[in-house]
């Protein structure tokens, strides 16, 4: 992205648990019986290295789990794809409880997590980075198969 006039979009924010599971379900339910999804909707994402940090700097992180969801454009009236990230763990290294677990969970809201050899609350956040192609696309990469239109800019 290279243009002034979409800068302030770039700001990372997190969204409610509720809002992060309604644009999930969005995406899950999305015409059942309707019009299919067109792929061409949602290529790709694009996210700052900035944003990456911030998410990993949660205590605990181990992995980052991606789920795409489908949120309100503002002033289309239409959908549009969105990424949210997660910090994510094993279940062993959060929950002493479970001490052989390879499970990776999610660590979302607040959560009772070991510390240093105590039981702690930290909350974790949702984030939306929902910098997509379309629009932020880069049409002159080997990846981006097909033909552009006049969404991607």
């Amino acid at each position: 992205m290279t243009t002034d006039k979409n800068t302030i979009d770039w700001v990372p924010f997190s969204v409610p648990i509720e809002t992060a599971q309604n644009w999930i379900t969005n995406w899950i339910d999305a015409d059942p019986a309707g019009k299919p999804l067109d792929p061409t909707e949602m290529r790709a994402f694009v996210v700052r290295r900035a944003d990456f940090v911030e998410l990993l700097a949660q205590q605990d992180t181990e992995f980052v789990r991606m789920y795409v969801g489908r949120k309100e454009e503002k002033d289309a009236g239409r959908m549009r794809p969105c990424l949210l990230l997660v910090s994510a763990a094993y279940e062993k290294d959060i929950d002493p409880a479970q001490p052989d677990s390879d499970v990776i969970i999610d660590l979302v809201g607040t959560m009772s997590v070991l510390s240093e050899g105590k039981t702690v609350q930290e909350t974790y956040e949702v984030f939306d980075f929902s910098h997509g192609c379309p629009p932020d696309c880069d049409t002159g990469s080997v990846l981006f198969i097909g033909q552009s239109d006049e969404r991607c800019s």
